[in-house]
C-alpha cells in the first residue's frame, strides 16, 4: 500500500512537472523562440558542451549560431520566470498548461520589452482573463493592437511597466480592474461575447485630443501658438514623438488652409461691399501685410491679387459710367469745368490705384464734351 502510494505521489509530480515544462516551451513559442526544448537548457545547465547539445538535436534546417542565440535567449526568459516568487511563477505556468488561454500577437510585442517586463505584461493579461473566463470558455488574448505600434511606443512602455512591480501585479486586484478602465497607459479592452480581452498602450500625450481642439480654432495666430506650443511640449517628452510631431504638423497645416480660405472667402465678401478706390487698395493691403506672417502661399496671396484687380475693374467701369452719366447732363462750359475740376481732385487722390491711364481717359471724355457744347 505504501509502495502504490509513493507512485501515485510521484506520478503527481511529474504530471506538475511536465505541465510547467510544457508551459515553459509554449513560453518559448510565444516569445519566438522556436528551436529550444527545456531539455537544451537543463543539458546546458549541467555543463554539457553547446556543440554537443546542437549535435544531439540533429537539427537539418538551422544552423549553430541561430540555435545558440535561441538557446541564451531561452536561458533568458528563463532565468526570469525563476526569479518570480514561486506562486507567481506557478499562476502563469497553470495558465499556459492546456488550454486555458490563446494568445496573438506576443511575440513582436515582447521582443521590444525587457525580460521583466515581457514577464509582467503576460502576467497582467493572463490574471486579467478571470474577468472574462466562464467557466472552462477559452479566452483570447489579442496583442495585435499593441503589436502594430509597440515598434515606437516601445519606451514609454516599458517606462510604464517599470512603474508596477511584480507583487503589486500580483496582490493587488484592483491593478487589474483600474486597467479596465483606464484613457492612459496600458489599456485592456474586454469583450465578453467572444471571451477576447484586446491590450493596446496610449501615451500620457494625448495627440487625437490635441488634434481635435487644433479643428475648433478660427484664428490663424491662435492656431499658430497652439501649433508650437504643442510642438515644445511634445519635444519635452521623453520618449518617442516623431510620428505625433508630424501628424499635428499635417494638422496644422490643413487647419490653416481652412482658416486662411475662409479669410479670402471673407475678403472677397468685403470687397463686393466696398464702393470706394481707397477703401479697396487699403483692404487688399491691410490682409496681404499680414499673409506673409500668417502663412498664406503664393497661391493664395495671388488669388488676393486677382481678386483685389478683377474689383478695381468693377470700380472701374461703374466710375466711368457715372461719369459719363454726368456729362450727358451738362450743357454749359462752366458746369463743365466745375465738374472737371471736383473729378481731377478724386482722380489725384486715387493717382496711386487708378494709375495715369485712367486719368488720362477721363481727360479725353471731358474734352470730347467740350468739343460737343
Amino acid at each position: 500500500q505504501l509502495d502504490s502510494i509513493a507512485k501515485s505521489v510521484g506520478r503527481e509530480k511529474c504530471i506538475k512537472s511536465g505541465s510547467m515544462v510544457f508551459a515553459m516551451e509554449r513560453l518559448f513559442r510565444l516569445r519566438g523562440i522556436r528551436y529550444i526544448e527545456f531539455v537544451d537548457i537543463a543539458q546546458f545547465m549541467m555543463k554539457t558542451p553547446l556543440p554537443y547539445i546542437y549535435k544531439k538535436r540533429a537539427f537539418s534546417s538551422i544552423g549553430y549560431p541561430t540555435f545558440e542565440k535561441e538557446l541564451f535567449e531561452a536561458i533568458r526568459l528563463y532565468n526570469t520566470m525563476q526569479n518570480l516568487a514561486e506562486p507567481v511563477r506557478h499562476t502563469i505556468f497553470n495558465y499556459l498548461s492546456g488550454d486555458k488561454v490563446r494568445i496573438f500577437g506576443y511575440e513582436k510585442v515582447s521582443g521590444y520589452l525587457s525580460y521583466e517586463n515581457q514577464i509582467k505584461i503576460l502576467l497582467l493579461t493572463l490574471l486579467a482573463c478571470n474577468k472574462l473566463r466562464h467557466g472552462h470558455k477559452t479566452c483570447h488574448l489579442n496583442f495585435l493592437p499593441l503589436s502594430a505600434k509597440i515598434e515606437k511606443r516601445y519606451e514609454a512602455l516599458n517606462h510604464f511597466l517599470n512603474s508596477l512591480p511584480v507583487e503589486k501585479i500580483w496582490r493587488n486586484g484592483q491593478q487589474i480592474a483600474q486597467l479596465l478602465k483606464a484613457k492612459r497607459g496600458l489599456i485592456l479592452t474586454k469583450n465578453e461575447t467572444y471571451n477576447v480581452l484586446s491590450i493596446d498602450f496610449r501615451d500620457r500625450v494625448d495627440i487625437d485630443q490635441k488634434l481635435a481642439y487644433m479643428d475648433t480654432i478660427t484664428n490663424p495666430d491662435q492656431l499658430k501658438n497652439y501649433y508650437y506650443y504643442s510642438l515644445r511640449s511634445l519635444r519635452k517628452y521623453p520618449f518617442y514623438t516623431d510620428d505625433y510631431e508630424k501628424r499635428l504638423e499635417e494638422a496644422y497645416e490643413k487647419r490653416m488652409k481652412v482658416i486662411i480660405d475662409s479669410m479670402v472667402e471673407k475678403f472677397q465678401e468685403q470687397m463686393q461691399m466696398v464702393t470706394e478706390f481707397s477703401e479697396l487698395h487699403s483692404l487688399t493691403e491691410n490682409l496681404l501685410s499680414r499673409s506673409y506672417e500668417i502663412g498664406f502661399t503664393n497661391e493664395q496671396r495671388q488669388k488676393i491679387l486677382d481678386l483685389y484687380d478683377l474689383r478695381k475693374e468693377e470700380l472701374t467701369r461703374d466710375k466711368l459710367t457715372e461719369i459719363n452719366h454726368v456729362l450727358e447732363n451738362i450743357h454749359d462750359r462752366v458746369e463743365l469745368e466745375d465738374y472737371w475740376n471736383s473729378v481731377k481732385w478724386y482722380l489725384l487722390e486715387n493717382r496711386t490705384v487708378l494709375g495715369k491711364e485712367f486719368e488720362i481717359l477721363v481727360a479725353r471724355q471731358f474734352d470730347e464734351k467740350l468739343k460737343n457744347l
